[in-house]
């Protein structure tokens, strides 16, 4: 794995995001899709989520979902 060191001005617009960020280049190419780690509380949303109606997902589906910025 590569590792890039980023400004904690970058950073914390990173953590402080709702949805995927699109990194570009000087010329507005795309060169990767951060995406920030969930939150406890957004992992505790999903625990009881998931047990509330005993609907589940594949994880293709979960997947898809999250590329396609689905929010339910």
């Amino acid at each position: 794995m590569t590792r890039v060191a980023i400004s904690e001005e970058i950073a914390e617009r990173i953590r402080n995001s709702e949805c995927p960020i699109d990194l570009v280049d000087s010329q507005g190419q795309t060169i990767g899709v951060v995406r920030r780690p969930p939150s406890e509380a957004e992992i505790e949303r999903a625990r009881s989520r998931a047990s509330k109606d005993g609907k589940r997902l594949s994880w293709a589906q979960v997947a898809a979902k999250l590329k396609d910025g689905v929010v339910e």
